[in-house]
C-alpha cells in the first residue's frame, strides 16, 4: 500500500531548505519508489483550489480570496475533488511506495496568524479542506514549532512583505492580539489530529533543526532511505527577507505618509537595510518575551508528554 507523509511547515522553519533537499534528490527517490512533488505545484493544483473552497465556507470576503490561475474564485467540493484527482492520476500511475508532500500552508497563512493573534487563525477549516483533497489515509504528519516570539516577529515580517495595504495591521495591535489571545502549539497539533486521524503526528523544535536535520529528512522520506545518501543544495541560502531596519522604516513611513505610499517602497527600504547588516526584526519588550518564551517553554513540556504526539528532540 502506498503511504502518505505530509511536512507540514509551519512557516518560517526552514521548511524551504526542507523542500530544496527533497525536490532535488526527487528523481533519485522516485528510482526508490519515492515520490515527491514540487511544492509549488502542490500549492497550485491542491492546496489553492482546498483554501478557495475554505475561504467560502468561512464567508471571507471575495477580495481576500486567493484566486486560481484561470481568475475562478469560488471551488465547489466536486471541483476540489477534480484538483485532486488530477494532480495525484500521474503520481500513483507510477505506484510507488511512499508519497512525500510538503506544504507549509497547509494550515493557512502568516496573516492569518498576524491578524488574528492566533496560531493561524483559520487553520480548522484550511487543515479540513487540504485533508479532504488527499485521495489516501494520511500515514505520517510531521511539523516544525517555534518560540512565540521568533515566529510571531517572522510572521509580521512576512506579513508585511506581500500584504495589500488594504489589509495592514499596525504593529502595536499585532503585538496586543498575541499577548491577549495566549498562542499554544498544542492547539495546532490538535487540529491536525482531528484533521488526519489515523496520521502518526511527528513534531519537532526549529531551535533544534540543525541537529535534528538527518534524522528528520530521513523520516520523511522512509526506512532504507539515509540522510548521508541525499544529495544536499551548496550552501544554506535563506529566503531574503527584511530586516529589523526595514521594517521600522517601513512603520515610520505608514505613520508618516500612509500605508498606500509606504507599501511602494517595501523592496527599496529591503534593498537599502539588509538584514544581513542590519539586524532581525523584534518588536517585543523584555517582559513581553520572557512572558512568551516561559509559555512556551511549557506548552513543549506538555506536547512531550502527551502520548498522541512524538515530539523528536537530539
Amino acid at each position: 500500500m502506498t503511504r502518505l507523509v505530509l511536512h507540514g511547515g509551519a512557516h518560517k522553519t526552514a521548511t524551504s531548505h526542507i523542500q530544496s533537499v527533497l525536490n532535488r534528490n526527487a528523481e533519485d527517490l522516485a528510482e526508490r519508489a519515492i515520490a515527491y512533488v514540487h511544492h509549488r505545484k502542490l500549492r497550485r493544483d491542491v492546496t489553492v483550489p482546498a483554501q478557495v473552497n475554505a475561504y467560502e465556507m468561512l464567508g471571507v470576503a471575495p477580495r481576500l480570496r486567493p484566486a486560481l490561475a484561470s481568475g475562478k474564485r469560488r471551488v465547489s467540493d466536486d471541483e476540489l475533488a477534480a484538483f485532486s484527482a488530477a494532480f495525484f492520476a500521474p503520481i500513483l500511475a507510477t505506484a510507488p511506495e511512499r508519497i512525500v508532500l510538503s506544504e507549509e500552508n497547509m494550515l493557512g497563512h502568516c496573516g492569518h496568524c498576524v491578524q488574528r493573534g492566533q496560531l493561524y487563525g483559520h487553520r480548522h477549516r484550511m487543515a479540513q479542506k487540504f485533508a479532504q483533497a488527499m485521495p489516501l489515509r494520511v500515514d505520517e504528519v510531521y511539523l516544525a514549532i517555534r518560540g512565540y516570539p521568533e515566529f510571531f516577529a517572522a510572521a509580521y515580517v512576512e506579513f508585511l512583505r506581500s500584504a495589500s495595504p488594504g489589509r495592514f495591521v499596525p504593529e502595536a495591535e499585532f503585538k496586543a492580539m498575541v499577548m491577549a489571545r495566549r498562542p499554544n502549539w498544542q492547539g495546532v497539533l490538535q487540529t491536525l489530529r482531528t484533521a488526519f486521524p489515523h496520521a502518526a503526528i511527528r513534531v519537532w523544535r526549529y531551535e533544534d533543526f540543525r541537529v535534528l536535520e538527518p534524522r528528520l529528512l530521513a523520516a520523511l522520506c522512509g526506512p532504507g532511505v539515509e540522510a548521508a545518501q541525499l544529495t544536499y543544495p551548496a550552501g544554506r541560502k535563506e529566503r531574503p527577507t527584511a530586516s529589523g531596519r526595514a521594517i521600522a522604516e517601513l512603520l515610520r513611513a505608514v505613520a508618516r505618509d500612509g500605508v498606500k505610499p509606504a507599501f511602494a517602497r517595501r523592496v527599496e527600504l529591503q534593498e537599502r537595510y539588509p538584514r544581513a547588516e542590519y539586524g532581525r526584526y523584534d518588536p517585543w519588550t523584555e517582559a513581553e518575551r520572557d512572558t512568551l518564551a516561559q509559555a512556551y517553554a511549557a506548552h513543549v513540556a506538555q506536547i512531550r508528554a502527551d502520548p498522541d504526539f512524538e515530539l523528536i528532540e537530539p
